[in-house]
């Protein structure tokens, strides 16, 4: 249906259309993934004009737009809420930024909302900034995409036969693609990953974890690489490839 709304979004890409205008990719509260086209957006800002800047990779926007025929929507005006400079300031947390950002607009199908998810994105955001923890951070953030995306395997139970996982060794429980978790029963010889006991109990404690204490959490910091082979094979399983962004991080 056609309309005008008004929503705040954040900016997953930006692709530059012309002199003057942009193709931009949101990440909108209440409509989800949307393509917009800004004409005038990188015109020079007058007192008039409905953008004030170009838009900018990863902020956070008031947003006006309206709807129209087919995927390419009209963004009419705009004002920037939060730009997340801070993230802007270290290499290996921009990084993780435009990791995030590269797979959340590749994840998910365009117009099908998840606020839960965006808020979630956004204090990822924010908790970036202390520069502590970020790669516990980062796989809290993976845990959370996992969830949304309804392919976050239990972390208590095989997979396969559903039998509690206390109930087995844990040299016997393995990661099996695309299932998940499997048990000594069900396990093979594809296994990519053996599950030991430490490795298993921080993942079952990071899915559920409050963000404001996962940067002061101490983990060992082999478990939380660990962590992030596992959470972040099951994404890529998911995407059916990493994302292009993936080459330049640092783990």
């Amino acid at each position: 249906m056609k309309g005008s709304f008004r929503t705040r979004a954040l900016v997953l890409k930006t692709t530059d259309y012309s002199e003057t205008s942009q193709v931009i990719r949101v990440f909108a509260r209440d409509h989800g993934i949307l393509d917009l086209l800004a004409k005038g957006s990188r015109r020079p800002a007058r007192k008039s004009s409905s953008f004030h800047a170009p838009f900018d990779l990863g902020g956070w926007y008031d947003l006006n737009f309206k709807q129209r025929s087919g995927d390419l929507h009209l963004a009419t005006e705009a004002r920037l809420v939060e730009g997340f400079g801070h993230l802007r300031d270290d290499l290996s947390t921009w990084l993780d930024a435009t990791l995030s950002l590269d797979i959340l607009r590749n994840l998910f199908t365009p117009g099908d909302p998840n606020n839960e998810l965006l808020r979630e994105t956004l204090q990822y955001f924010k908790l970036l900034s202390a520069r502590r923890g970020r790669r516990r951070l980062r796989n809290r953030f993976f845990q959370t995409v996992l969830a949304a995306s309804g392919v976050m395997p239990s972390w208590d139970h095989c997979s396969d036969c559903e039998s509690p996982l206390a109930e087995f060794s844990v040299d016997g429980i393995s990661l099996e693609l695309p299932a998940g978790l499997l048990c000594g029963n069900c396990r093979t010889s594809r296994g990519r990953f053996l599950i030991d006991n430490e490795l298993l109990t921080y993942l079952r404690a990071d899915s559920g974890r409050d963000w404001g204490l996962v940067p002061s959490w101490e983990v060992p910091q082999p478990v939380v690489l660990r962590g992030w082979e596992i959470l972040s094979s099951l994404l890529w399983h998911h995407l059916e490839r990493p994302p292009r962004s993936l080459r330049y991080l640092r783990v």
